[in-house]
């Protein structure tokens, strides 16, 4: 009997303890392997004269599952939707975030085009005059604030990010492969940016029937699979409403390589059968079901891609041993850097230096409340001679108040009567703050940040609405002289250790 009972206490202790095993060793996986998925459409399409039923379909689809998708808007196609008076797909979208995607699209001239001339001041207050009426419509249309901002086809720009956070948009949600940081989100011109997520894009192709889900399931398992291993991360798919109902796209079919038609020659896409559109719906609904069933996956919106990445190196403090070391690391290379388990851009450091110098090193820092843009040319250094303390001191004073007053990092930083490149400078201030001296000796800064920035090619400007062999130089040398303001983007850590949750 006692044999009996104690066999059974050994069964039961057995039990518990195999429970607590696999508690614990099911608990963390989870929790610090969280995979966000975020589900974004392209709302564009203004020249077909039908209502658009896409939309709302989308919506109830996207309502069964209770997910929360981004919809991207064309102000023209919001317009359209209110001339048509289809404010039921007006209230439909407004259960989801919104973003911009420009006034028109792909009537010329487009992005790329009218800011490859414009330079950075002048293509700044371009793009805001051309395209702030379109955020306007947007408000006064859904009665809310646009939360993102996406270029159309491969039009992307640096100009349009100061503008961006002139409206108050926090985040540029889009795929292309301009810039970007490890197939993850990133700090960029001081917006969030997903972007160029390269392994982590996925989508599932609409017309193949149920081979074309399996594909898609597969594609979609395997990157949540990659990231769960990798401790978590983001999962980027998106559409274009039309593309349920037509066979081609309504500015490809209009606006090839440039073409400009007046609206009474613009012509509608071919449409799909009725039978095709509704197995298009039928095998997404099935998609984002299954999807939306994976253990550990969260979809979310542009809004909460903008809480689930803040940025807390804006309200830290930063030592004094901290400062010395990142001057010490801008002496050999200029870029972003992690300090104080926080990443701070090549900007920040250039700021953060600057007053720690005219501060006489004295007390903690903090970053200034609003982005530092990087140099508007690159500018070499005219000579490396040495200087007095007197010319760099006062040199770092004029720099201070420059930068406080425009935001930006001047081209050349003028000591005395040279003028020096501002990598050349933060590598020989980084080297004063560590070992002053005087007379100082100018170093040569190797600012490294730009390298992940695309060189300019056609292939990186390709998309059938530009003209044939359209590419942009001087946009992407603006490009990497924005690098400054790149850092990578990281999860909030509540949100890792509860698994997505707060």
């Amino acid at each position: 009997m006692r044999k009996r009972n104690f066999c059974q206490l050994v069964i039961a202790y057995s039990s518990v303890a195999l429970f607590i095993v696999c508690l614990c060793s099911f608990a963390p996986a989870r929790a610090g392997a969280p995979v966000y998925v975020t589900l974004w459409f392209d709302t564009e399409d203004y020249v077909s004269p039908k209502p658009d039923q896409a939309i709302l379909r989308l919506c109830q689809i996207l309502q069964k599952h209770g997910v929360r998708a981004t919809f991207k808007l064309i102000a023209e196609k919001a317009r359209d939707l209110e001339r048509k008076g289809q404010f039921d797909v007006i209230r439909a979208l407004k259960n989801h975030d919104l973003g911009f995607h420009t006034q028109t699209h792909s009537q010329p001239p487009l992005i790329p085009q009218y800011l490859e001339y414009a330079g950075w001041e002048g293509g700044i207050e371009e793009f805001d005059a051309r395209e702030r009426g379109g955020v306007e419509d947007l408000k006064r249309i859904f009665g809310t604030q646009p939360l993102c901002y996406g270029q159309p086809g491969n039009s992307w720009a640096p100009q349009t990010y100061p503008v961006l956070v002139r409206w108050g948009i926090p985040l540029y949600l889009d795929e292309g492969d301009h810039v970007g940081i490890n197939d993850q989100p990133f700090w960029y011109g001081g917006v969030l940016n997903v972007f160029k997520m390269g392994p982590n894009l996925t989508r599932m192709n609409l017309d193949g029937g149920e081979k074309a889900l399996q594909e898609g399931k597969q594609a979609f398992d395997q990157i949540y699979d990659r990231l769960t291993k990798q401790s978590g991360g983001l999962i980027s798919i998106y559409y274009h409403p039309n593309e349920w109902d037509h066979l081609e796209f309504w500015d490809a079919v209009n606006f090839l390589h440039g073409a400009n038609p007046p609206p009474q020659s613009w012509v509608t896409p071919k449409k799909k059968s009725r039978e095709a559109t509704e197995e298009s719906f039928l095998y997404f609904d099935r998609y984002v079901g299954y999807m939306k069933n994976k253990p550990g996956v969260r979809f979310v919106g542009a809004q909460e891609i903008v809480s689930l990445y803040p940025d807390p190196a804006r309200n830290m403090r930063f030592r004094r041993d901290i400062i010395v070391e990142l001057a010490r690391s801008v002496q050999s290379e200029i870029t972003f850097r992690n300090a104080q388990d926080v990443y701070l851009s090549s900007s920040e450091i250039f700021s953060m230096l600057l007053n720690f110098y005219l501060n006489s090193g004295k007390g903690e820092l903090v970053l200034p409340s609003y982005t530092v843009y990087g140099p508007a040319e690159m500018v070499n250094s005219s000579e490396l001679g040495p200087v007095s303390r007197y010319a760099f001191d006062k040199a770092c004073r004029e720099l201070n108040a420059i930068v406080t007053q425009t935001h930006r990092i001047p081209n050349a930083v003028w000591v005395g009567s040279l003028a020096v490149g501002p990598a050349d400078f933060l590598a020989t201030l980084g080297k004063q703050i560590e070992n002053p001296q005087d007379p100082i000796p100018l170093l040569r800064g190797k600012f490294t940040a730009s390298a992940y920035v695309a060189d300019d090619s056609a292939k990186l400007f390709d998309w059938v609405i530009l003209p044939q062999g359209f590419h942009a130089p001087r946009i992407m040398e603006l490009a990497k002289l924005q690098a400054w303001t790149l850092k990578p983007a990281v999860l909030a850590k509540d949100w890792k250790a509860e698994g997505g949750r707060r």
